[in-house]
């Protein structure tokens, strides 16, 4: 897969009226529909006045309805390492699945107002990580988790901007249950780089402080062409995590999260 002009080449394109201005994603928010098809669900969205940038179906088959760098209405009030409402710096991407089950009967798993129970063979019994009893949540295939694994690496290609990868249930843990257990986050955390995949700490190439003799644009991406998210007064003290030509991408809480990328002729390593 591959983004070009914001879009995915590989998919077709189904407008959304509901989305917004531009956008510099900084994290990729994963959700369930908690419905059946991905285009019933891409209809039932923006049904109720909401978006998303992506629908991935059980069989991999993907849908966009919103150009990856325009806001969609998918992640409601959240928060997330400063960010408050990570609908104007996220890409989200809507998965096709049931989600929870709250009984069990004898043809499987089902919930108030389902057609027919799922089938134990396609469900997972788990608790969620936010609180609540163990239930019944509806097992992502492999061929989507494949296409979801694979649409996650082309977004973060086309924007080096995207800091991590996380579910709705982080950013909205006390209103949202999407993606739910069923989902294995940590397998799209490690796909490039991704924050809480420990492989940027395992890259860090050291300690730097600003050498500029004025404030240092922090961009969201390596180029002057993208947004500035802050400025770095002269002596600020920051960690390299990766290097993009003449940019660097940087952490400066030092928690082997990156906060943006900033130019290298500006700083100057400390401690050798």
């Amino acid at each position: 897969m591959r983004i070009e002009n914001h879009r995915l080449a590989e998919a077709p394109f189904d407008a959304t009226p509901h989305c917004g201005g531009p956008i510099t994603p900084r994290f990729l928010v994963m959700h369930y529909t908690a419905g059946g098809s991905a285009l019933n669900s891409v209809r039932a969205i923006r049904d109720r006045g909401l978006s998303a940038h992506f629908f991935v179906d059980r069989d991999g088959a993907v849908i966009q309805t919103v150009p990856c760098d325009r806001l969609a209405y998918h992640a409601g009030p959240s928060y997330w390492r400063g960010h408050d409402g990570l609908n104007t710096c996220s890409i989200g991407i809507e998965i096709a699945n049931l989600g929870w089950f709250d009984r069990r009967e004898a043809g499987g798993w089902t919930r108030s107002g389902l057609a027919r129970p799922l089938p134990e063979g396609e469900v997972v019994v788990a608790a969620h990580k936010n609180g609540g009893p163990s239930m019944g949540w509806e097992a992502y295939p492999e061929a989507q988790l494949k296409a979801v694994a694979a649409l996650t690496e082309a977004i973060r290609a086309a924007y080096p901007s995207i800091q991590e990868v996380v579910g709705h249930d982080d950013i909205a843990p006390r209103r949202k249950q999407d993606p739910g257990p069923a989902f294995p986050l940590a397998r799209f955390q490690h796909l490039g780089g991704a924050a809480g995949s420990g492989t940027l700490a395992e890259n860090d190439l050291g300690q730097f402080e600003v050498s500029a003799r004025d404030n240092l644009n922090l961009r969201g991406g390596p180029g002057t062409g993208f947004a500035v998210l802050g400025k770095l007064a002269p002596g600020s003290r920051l960690r390299v995590l990766r290097e993009e030509g003449d940019w660097r991408l940087v952490d400066l809480q030092g928690d082997a999260v990156p906060d943006g990328f900033v130019h290298g002729a500006f700083l100057r390593r400390l401690g050798g």
